[in-house]
């Protein structure tokens, strides 16, 4: 239970145990935003403020506690090395993309993926482990150290330098494990974001990190649409706590009619960016659309706005559109149909560039009447070829030794 929400007397308990904890240097206080422990005298100075606001006045959210200390932070923050651009009018036949990069591990693929001349590369979330043994420091010390492990990192400091990049982000670059948009520390990892991937002006000046792009001359434009699907998104709802653990994962639908994935900002955003002219276009969602396989996070969390995405996609009349995501450890194509002589829409999932949790294809333990093929569960990056003269865009799920592991064809 938040604090923000108690019943007075327990608020009340709660904030005198907190002020004693701070006067005594207790370094074991609890942080009710995060639910870990509050290891900073500022984090805990923050907590305190949220909660003595007038109790007429709508409680003080913990992004806004906390905005005074990272006003005064004078952290050094990490950039990325230098990145090859790509002109808005160049005609795009070949890109890649890919998830989860662990900054420890072997970085070959960056080698591999380069051989085949991409002429793009998305790298749609946890393009690093951020997350990974932290201590919840308000400053998120292990994600800046984890980015400046990756520039440090010749075979990606080399790519970047030779293909151009748009980027994303997922839970272990934001901060913390299937995190959302109640995350105390969100502006934080905003601002480490933006300022490692050097982002556009346009995405500086909003919350959030998506962003658009359109590449290529009239008759042969590919648009990409990069999501947020962490700052915004609403907490998830979770089966009952049980001795073990489901098979699939713990997260059932979240039906709040006020639940949200991209947030109002973003949906209006969305519906403008699909008014665009466009031939080709690809939606990026660090997480799964299409299926509902699973109890793990993606947009089967939130069915109401799963349903929002397809609506907006018919009344905007838009058939030329592909998903991309992540996040999941494995790889694998979708396929939803529509009926009633609409188009189905496709969804390739690429995971992970270099931390995969298996061996192989283990779709027998995930059965899913949307996927096509296996669910390969290796290192593996997604390929896209667009063959403008036949109007057809080919996917290939691929090792990192170049060889495809299952291929689609799409006619556009």
């Amino acid at each position: 239970m938040e604090a923000a929400h108690m019943n007075p007397i327990y608020k009340g308990a709660i904030l005198s145990a907190c002020s004693v904890a701070i006067l005594s240097g207790c370094s074991t206080t609890t942080n009710y935003y995060t639910a870990g422990p509050i290891t900073s005298q500022s984090e805990k100075s923050a907590v305190i403020a949220a909660e003595k606001n007038d109790d007429n006045q709508p409680p003080m959210t913990a992004q806004e506690a906390l905005r005074p200390y990272y006003a005064g932070l004078k952290d050094s923050l990490p950039t990325a090395p230098m990145a090859a651009t790509l002109s808005d009018n160049e005609v795009l036949t070949r890109f890649a993309f890919g998830s989860c990069v662990n900054e420890n591990r072997d970085m070959e693929f960056w080698n591999q993926i380069g051989a085949q001349n991409p002429q793009l590369f998305l790298l749609i979330g946890d393009n690093v482990y951020g997350d990974t043994g932290s201590t919840n420091a308000a400053n998120i010390p292990t994600l800046s150290d984890s980015y400046r492990r990756l520039s440090s990192r010749a075979e990606f400091a080399n790519f970047r330098g030779q293909v151009p990049m748009m980027t994303t982000w997922d839970d272990h670059d934001y901060g913390a494990n299937d995190a959302g948009g109640t995350y105390a520390y969100k502006e934080w990892a905003e601002k480490i974001y933006e300022n490692y991937w050097q982002v556009s002006d346009e995405v500086k000046t909003r919350p959030g990190v998506y962003e658009s792009r359109i590449v290529g001359p009239q008759g042969k434009r590919v648009q990409f649409i990069m999501l947020d699907t962490r700052f915004f998104r609403s907490d998830l709802a979770r089966l009952p706590y049980r001795e073990k653990s489901p098979p699939l994962g713990w997260y059932i639908p979240n039906e709040n009619e006020d639940a949200t994935i991209l947030g109002d900002a973003q949906w209006k955003w969305l519906a403008a960016e699909l008014s665009k002219p466009a031939d080709l276009r690809f939606i990026i969602s660090s997480t799964q659309i299409l299926t509902s396989a699973h109890g793990y996070e993606g947009w089967v969390n939130f069915p109401k706005e799963r349903a929002r995405l397809y609506n907006l996609l018919d009344s905007k009349n838009i058939a030329n559109a592909i998903f991309l995501s992540g996040d999941r450890h494995a790889a694998a194509f979708y396929k939803y149909d529509k009926g009633a002589g609409k188009k189905p829409i496709y969804e390739f999932t690429s995971s992970s560039l270099n931390f995969a949790f298996g061996k192989g294809d283990d779709g027998e333990r995930e059965p899913d009447n949307v996927r096509l093929g296996g669910l390969w569960s290796v290192p593996n990056y997604g390929q896209i070829d667009i063959n403008w003269t036949n109007r057809q865009v080919v996917m290939a799920m691929k090792h990192m030794d170049g060889k495809a592991i299952e291929t689609n064809k799409i006619e556009f």
